[in-house]
């Protein structure tokens, strides 16, 4: 492996170790899994025949700036897209709701699915 490849595998270790959870999607389609299962595991040694890094100085720049937000506090998002109007706890109910059902009991998930059913609060 070439020292470029090296020090790419090291920086996407590092992105990959800072990069926060996202707690709506699975992780089977999160950026950590993703490259992790896409890239070769990076090895101690250098070998003999250099490979060329899969994946660009570039990319990489592009992932570090997207973990360090600079994005979005270059274009920031109006807070009636996080907090519409119709219902502004929306996203965080969605959060919670997430949270708890990995959690619930058989009887727990059929009390929500009635209540769901009934539209009580």
């Amino acid at each position: 492996m070439s020292k470029s490849a090296q020090t790419a595998y090291t920086r996407i270790a590092q992105i990959l170790q800072k990069w926060p959870v996202d707690r709506v999607r699975p992780e089977p389609v999160s950026i950590q899994h993703y490259l992790r299962t896409h890239l070769p595991k990076a090895q101690g040694g250098l070998s003999e025949s250099p490979s060329p890094s899969p994946i660009s100085d570039s990319s990489i720049n592009a992932l570090n700036s997207l973990l360090k937000n600079s994005y979005n506090q270059r274009y920031p998002l109006p807070k009636k897209l996080r907090f519409p109007a119709s219902r502004p706890d929306h996203y965080d109910v969605l959060l919670k709701e997430f949270e708890e059902a990995p959690t619930r009991t058989w009887f727990q998930r059929i009390q929500k699915r009635f209540s769901g059913f009934l539209r009580l609060k």
